[in-house]
């Protein structure tokens, strides 16, 4: 089982089936708050709708494609981060991310997605990482742009969130970027 230590208060770790009842409640009791930039949260209605998505997790994460992680601060969850995919003969990811309004404003996403970004440069040997965020997702966009990434490209209507579409912004890291800043 995959887990990533953060720092002393936040783990990043793969889910089990075990946990489809933890991820559920955690959606079900923050639907307002995801639902704005989450077009899943509508269609997740029991633990239950978890099992083939921890699944997919799982093989994702066998398969190298993927990595989605259990955000849990001081030992409780309060979101999921990680890489959506890996493209392993371009040596690309892309992070993902959200966490529960009671895990917000805390620096629990930032710490989080920068040891992933590490991870991705120097354990994956990644050459890229990506993170799109939707246009008016300030909070969101707050993350990489404060992380020294690059504001590559406008997505138009990128993604459909329930009776819309709308605009994304990509954002880009290279490893030979993350290096520099590093001193």
């Amino acid at each position: 089982m995959v887990r990533i230590k953060v720092d002393a208060d936040i783990e990043l770790k793969a889910m089990a089936q075990k946990d489809r009842e933890l991820v559920f409640g955690t959606v079900d009791q923050n639907r307002g708050h995801l639902r704005k930039w989450l077009p899943w949260v509508d269609y997740m209605t029991s633990p239950e709708d978890y099992i083939g998505v921890i699944k997919v997790w799982q093989e994702d994460i066998d398969n190298g494609t993927g990595l989605q992680l259990g955000i849990f601060h001081k030992g409780e969850f309060v979101g999921m981060c990680g890489y959506n995919e890996i493209f392993s003969l371009s040596r690309r990811g892309q992070i993902g991310y959200w966490v529960s309004k009671k895990g917000q404003g805390r620096g629990i996403v930032r710490r989080s997605v920068e040891k992933l970004v590490d991870y991705g440069f120097n354990t994956l040997e990644l050459n890229r990482i990506e993170i799109i965020c939707g246009e008016y997702n300030y909070r969101s966009r707050a993350l990489p742009e404060g992380m020294g990434f690059t504001k590559e490209a406008v997505l138009a209507d990128y993604e459909f969130l329930y009776d819309h579409y709308h605009d994304c912004i990509m954002y880009r890291q290279l490893k030979r970027e993350y290096d520099l800043r590093k001193f």
